[in-house]
């Protein structure tokens, strides 16, 4: 497919513009392990437990990596969580918005990895995104992937993906799907949509997932990776076929993490992004939550979790101290329930504050999930 566009008019400047509401930003060299690029970086939260029987967990998830030398910005990652320990245990990261001039405006960018009951798992999301003064934009992109002794999964979802202006339809179940795109002034544009490496071999699996990828060749030389999640799990017992089978029954926790968006009054949306729980090696809830009302602007972000209990089966209720738009002295409670996969229309969020606002319902897109203890 070509394309006739205007010319883009690209900002060449280094100054790096940071509104956060977590750390989550790096810059680094090459790393041994996909996805591509990936390096050490600092979390916003880390909890680790022992391996057990040799069974061990790999990950790392990150909102956005972006490489655009011609604008200063040099293999930068955003929202990242670095590596998770073998041991295992949970890390996230989150930014309430970002801008990177000319290469990457965001908001609500989260990603979490976690190893747990015998399973890896990590996800990525961010909303309202614009790479490259528009030449790709999307209103939601989440990446999933997750690694047990018994195979791998991924999966992405992408709402209202647009590239040099024009949208382009996206199919839910098929992967590595590709849109190239000649831009005048610019150069060819391709964006592969759920793009997915994994590899078996005994005693372990592996999987990566990039919900989009861009790259830009020509005048301007560009790489941009939006929701990326990495899940790997190692020393698994032999089984028929070599390396299969469930690992003995681990240490058990129960926390639950999410990010989407939901419907509004007058048709808007808001869109959140938390973790909350007993997570490995607590004493008791932590978590985080974000939430912004595009209908008004407003933004919640949690002080802390106060209380975690369960509501039913699935379903679980956090609540604490919040901040809106800065301020502090108000009090949320948030529910969701993890009805299934996929998440969108299946599993529900809803939130009140002291203030006397709510809102909630099934999500419109994004996914809830439970990370149950053991049976």
């Amino acid at each position: 497919m070509r394309l006739q566009v205007r010319p883009l008019r690209l900002a060449f400047t280094t100054f790096l513009a940071l509104m956060v509401g977590f750390a989550g930003v790096s810059s680094s060299a090459p790393p041994t392990k996909s996805p591509p690029g990936k390096s050490s970086a600092a979390s916003n939260s880390t909890t680790s437990t022992t391996a057990q029987a040799g069974v061990t967990y790999s990950g790392r998830a990150f909102a956005a990596f972006v490489d655009v030398p011609a604008l200063g910005v040099n293999r930068m990652f955003v929202s990242d969580t670095g590596d998770l320990p073998s041991d295992a245990g949970l890390k996230t990261a989150e930014l309430a918005d970002v801008t990177v001039p000319g290469a990457l405006n965001a908001q609500l960018l989260i990603a979490r990895t976690s190893g747990a009951n015998g399973v890896a798992e990590s996800s990525a999301a961010l909303a309202d995104v614009n790479v490259l003064n528009g030449l790709v934009t999307a209103t939601f992109i989440r990446a999933e992937s997750a690694a047990t002794c018994n195979g791998v999964r991924g999966s992405t979802e992408v709402v209202g993906l647009t590239v040099a202006g024009k949208a382009v339809e996206i199919d839910a179940f098929a992967q590595s799907q590709p849109v190239t795109v000649e831009v005048l002034n610019v150069g060819t544009v391709k964006v592969v949509v759920n793009e997915q490496n994994s590899t078996t071999s005994p005693g372990s699996r592996e999987i990566t997932v990039n919900a989009v990828h861009v790259t830009v060749t020509g005048l301007l030389q560009a790489e941009v990776i939006l929701s990326s999640a990495h899940s790997d799990i190692n020393g698994c017992p032999s089984s028929v076929g070599g390396g299969g089978g469930c690992p003995p029954a681990p240490e058990c926790h129960d926390f639950v993490t999410g990010g989407g968006f939901i419907a509004v009054a007058s048709g808007g949306r808001a869109n959140f992004g938390f973790n909350a729980g007993i997570k490995p090696n607590a004493t008791g809830a932590d978590g985080h939550l974000n939430y912004i009302d595009h209908t008004t602007g407003m933004h919640v972000k949690s002080i802390n979790v106060a209380s975690y209990t369960q509501t039913g089966a699935t379903s679980r209720r956090f609540q604490g101290d919040a901040e809106v738009n800065g301020q502090a002295g108000f009090t949320y409670v948030v529910d969701v329930a993890d009805n299934g996969e996929p998440g969108r229309h299946t599993d529900t969020f809803s939130i009140s504050l002291s203030s006397g606002y709510s809102a909630g319902g099934p999500l419109e897109g994004g996914n809830i999930q439970l990370h149950k203890p053991c049976p």
